[in-house]
């Protein structure tokens, strides 16, 4: 089962957040994710096994303080129907 995990970086100055859904989640694989997100190529993600390296590389693209949270405060639609005892709430547009 996958988790609702947030990313969240610095890149070039700017604040981030991107949501992934992960099966765990660690800083290794947040600062992954977030170079992915930021255009780095896969291929090259492969080589990169240290954390270092992986630091390294990000901060050359001008990537810096990534940190990641489980999204607790997401809630699915089944959880939101539950909450309310199967009743599905409409809304006149």
């Amino acid at each position: 089962m996958h988790d609702t995990y947030e990313i969240h970086y610095v890149q070039h100055g700017l604040k981030k957040v991107a949501v992934v859904h992960q099966a765990s989640m660690d800083a290794l694989v947040a600062w992954k994710t977030a170079l992915l997100l930021t255009g780095e190529c896969a291929g090259v993600m492969l080589r990169l096994r240290e954390f270092s390296e992986i630091v390294s590389k990000a901060q050359a693209s001008g990537l810096r303080n990534v940190r990641w949270n489980k999204a607790s405060h997401t809630v699915s639609w089944s959880e939101r129907a539950r909450e309310r005892g199967n009743r599905l709430e409409v809304q006149l547009i």
